[in-house]
């Protein structure tokens, strides 16, 4: 039961990285505004991934590596959203979303349903950030 709930939330999660760049091409919302919202949104999926890392190092007891390493997506999610430019800060969170997913498959101890899952969500938000780029790049035009 509790592997359908995270399915179906994973899922929902994608909704906002699915519809922004839909919105901004249907001028929903503004470009500047929809950018600005994705960069913000994608920064707090990022941070929230960083927590299920540290919780995983806190509830099995891993190293004090694992909690350390745990933090870094919420500083360069953080970075992300007050520093870089829209483009930079695009691939530096979709990089950052494959780096993630690499070392959580590093730690071996997910279960496979979820690795699965994580494969998924993974690969569309990191489309979602190349369509938000090419969206930028031709506005840019």
């Amino acid at each position: 039961m509790l592997k359908y709930h995270a399915k179906i939330l994973g899922y929902a999660g994608l909704i906002p990285f699915i519809m922004l760049p839909f919105f901004i091409l249907w001028e929903t919302v503004s470009y500047f505004e929809g950018v600005d919202f994705f960069i913000q949104y994608s920064a707090i999926i990022l941070s929230f991934l960083g927590g299920v890392l540290w919780f995983d190092g806190i509830n099995k007891e891993r190293s004090v590596t694992l909690l350390y390493m745990a933090m870094l997506p919420s500083i360069i999610a953080w970075l992300s959203v007050i520093w870089l430019p829209p483009v930079i800060a695009l691939i530096t969170l979709a990089c950052s979303y494959t780096l993630v997913i690499f070392y959580e498959f590093k730690l071996s101890t997910l279960a496979s349903w979820y690795r699965s899952l994580r494969i998924r969500l993974t690969a569309i938000t990191i489309g979602s950030h190349l369509m938000i780029i090419w969206i930028i790049q031709q506005m840019s035009r």
